[in-house]
């Protein structure tokens, strides 16, 4: 019954183009039908900005909706206007309504592909106890196999020194993390990467010098490296 409430409010959501200026009457007049729904069962309530005196914003890479796509409860739609809010960990889509930002239950998000550029895929992660940012456990599928990179894009927030309209700013930080059946940890060196993944020390060094890389000066592109080994196990 969920996903049907759900398939219901995201149908009046699309296509974007609706969303983002053209007026359709039948549109607002089915989504003001389905709003108790859509509060109750889709979303987590209305976000709310951060404070004007805050330079900058939460979000990942634009503070502009993407045309994108997501996954909630197995169930995949397209053409969904999200953005991703890496300061609180959330999911945000549009209402036309009231032109107000609102979130989508964590909880029942499996995935989302940001509509950038080039597109970015997320992926929520049920268990990471021991990372202290794992929030609702939103993580960047960077590489996908039997065993993943991914990123954790998050953003904190720091008081000005200077004196002026802004109190504070925000600024981001990502931890790198390689998952396998069975485990997940959170990479802060080569070593710790290389006997996660049960890698010959010799055969890594041997197989490194040809590409030139190096986990200190590009952790991801050797991150992604030694997965690359792993997978073809």
């Amino acid at each position: 019954m969920a996903n049907h409430f759900f398939s219901l409010v995201l149908g009046f959501l699309l296509p974007c183009t609706l969303v983002f200026g053209q007026k359709n009457e039948g549109l607002t007049e089915k989504y003001r039908e389905n709003i108790p729904l859509d509060q109750e069962i889709v979303s987590g309530g209305y976000f709310v900005d951060p404070p004007k005196t805050y330079e900058g914003h939460p979000y990942f890479f634009t503070k502009n909706f993407e045309t994108s796509e997501i996954t909630v409860n197995g169930l995949t739609y397209k053409e969904v206007p999200l953005l991703y809010n890496i300061w609180k960990d959330e999911v945000l889509t549009f209402q036309p309504v009231h032109k107000q930002k609102i979130l989508i239950r964590a909880d029942k998000v499996d995935q989302f592909i940001l509509g950038l550029e080039k597109p970015v895929c997320f992926i929520r992660v049920h268990e990471n106890s021991r990372y202290n940012h794992h929030g609702n456990g939103i993580y960047e599928l960077f590489v996908e196999g039997k065993a993943n990179v991914l990123i954790k894009h998050r953003k904190q927030t720091k008081s000005k020194r200077e004196v002026g309209i802004y109190s504070h700013e925000f600024y981001e930080i990502e931890d790198y993390f390689i998952q396998k059946p069975g485990g997940i940890i959170q990479v802060t060196s080569k070593k710790q990467a290389i006997e996660f993944l049960g890698l010959d020390k010799k055969e890594v060094k041997r197989m490194s010098k040809g590409p030139k890389l190096h986990f200190r000066s590009d952790k991801l592109g050797y991150l992604a490296f030694l997965v690359s080994l792993y997978n073809k196990q």
